[in-house]
């Protein structure tokens, strides 16, 4: 055990034991890596000292520490995942360098490379629902989602909402009657997701501290999940599907922060929503999603990309047309419309961090293996942000930290 003063704590240090607060209560959970910003936070609560045990054996190694084969190996992996990219931009050289250090270090640990991926033979006998001939994105959209599909917990808060008398009380009411909702809620909000001081055991509570209106955003992005139940298995591993959408909800909040960005709920909502429409896709028109995949790896592109090039149109589109009819707010429909083109929004810079989160989820390994080419960094949108390449590194770190807790909360089936 090796207690440090909080003032002696430096950003790649890792937690040995829980760090807790003078009430009991867990502020940041063993295995954590540390940041300036866990660090700052502790400084504010108080926390005078951390266990960090002996230092180098408990952090996670740096490049200088690992075998100089394994960084070979993980850049030659890596360097795949770029090939659409400008290998010179700032942001993309502090990504493509935090990936291949991620993925030495799994070397290190005995993880091997995973095999290239191959669509399951069965997924091209499937067949279409609908074809771009017979009518307009707007048509398929029509054709797949009607409102009765969700929840009733859905309906209630868009009713609670919409009411110009509402009051959180009412909005912890009613997500209180739903328990599930309400257990899935209460794990996010105790996680060092958001690093509360305090526990927080009631929904009640949960609306005080965090805020009736982004506590209403939480809800209502996980009900739309429950709208999607019956994908083919042969298509895409939801588990790794959400896995992907969660880190790009986790990055996009940590990116919002660092940009000096409000709205943190609604990113998050934002990224676990961001790739709905390939939902739509999968279930529609699952031969044509597959053609789009075969496309997309035989031309070293993205996947929208690829989209586009099969079907005429791509999965942000599909998904924000799908969340505009389903009344989600106008800022969380632009941000998933336009995340593959944020700078083309009206009010482009949460649209713009969308865009980059998804490409930190995708560069460090966070996505299905159907898609796993890094899509193409605007540089106008990166630009817009307004933070410093070399914190992409800490932001993806910190990130990783928290995606397997909140992922196994909402979604506890595990990896095939």
């Amino acid at each position: 055990m090796a207690w440090l003063p909080v003032d002696a704590l430096e950003s790649g240090m890792t937690l040995a034991a829980d760090l807790k607060g003078p009430d009991g209560n867990m502020l940041l959970p063993k295995g954590i890596v540390l940041t300036e910003s866990h660090i700052a936070s502790l400084r504010r609560r108080g926390v005078s000292r951390a266990d960090v045990g002996d230092g180098a054996s408990d952090a996670l190694p740096d490049a200088a520490s690992l075998d100089p084969a394994f960084l070979e190996a993980g850049a030659d992996y890596v360097s795949r995942r770029f090939a659409a990219n400008d290998a010179e931009h700032p942001a993309v050289v502090a990504l493509f360098e935090a990936a291949v250090l991620q993925q030495a270090r799994a070397l290190a640990a005995g993880v091997p490379i995973p095999p290239d991926f191959i669509p399951s033979p069965r997924a091209e006998s499937l067949s279409d629902l609908f074809f771009r001939e017979e009518g307009s994105v707007k048509d398929l959209v029509a054709s797949e989602i009607k409102l009765a599909s969700f929840p009733d917990i859905y309906f209630k808060i868009r009713q609670v909402l919409d009411s110009p008398i509402s009051s959180p009380s009412q909005v912890a009411d009613v997500i209180s009657k739903d328990t599930s909702l309400s257990a899935k809620l209460l794990k996010l909000v105790n996680s060092p997701f958001y690093g509360l001081p305090h526990r927080i055991d009631s929904i009640s509570r949960a609306v005080m501290v965090i805020g009736g209106q982004e506590i209403s955003t939480l809800v209502l992005g996980i009900s739309a999940l429950n709208a999607f139940k019956d994908i083919p298995p042969e298509l895409i591993n939801m588990r790794t599907f959400w896995e992907h959408s969660v880190a790009v909800g986790v990055f996009a909040r940590l990116l919002g922060a660092a940009a000096g960005q409000g709205g943190a709920e609604r990113l998050f909502v934002a990224g676990i929503l961001h790739d709905i429409g390939r939902l739509v896709l999968f279930k529609k028109m699952p031969h044509a999603a597959v053609e789009a995949i075969y496309y997309a790896q035989a031309n070293g592109l993205p996947l929208h990309a690829a989209e586009e090039e099969v079907m005429g149109f791509s999965h942000p589109l599909v998904g924000g047309l799908l969340l505009r009819a389903w009344k989600f707010p106008d800022a969380l429909v632009s941000c998933v419309a336009c995340h593959h083109k944020p700078t083309g929004c009206t009010g482009s810079l949460e649209p713009a961090i969308l865009h980059v989160a998804d490409i930190m989820a995708v560069a460090m390994g966070l996505a299905p293996p159907a898609s796993s080419t890094v899509p193409i960094l605007h540089a106008a949108a990166w630009d817009l942000l307004g933070v410093a390449p070399e914190r992409l590194g800490e932001l993806a770190e910190e990130g990783l930290a928290q995606v397997d807790d909140i992922v196994s909360a909402f979604f506890p089936v595990r990896k095939n």
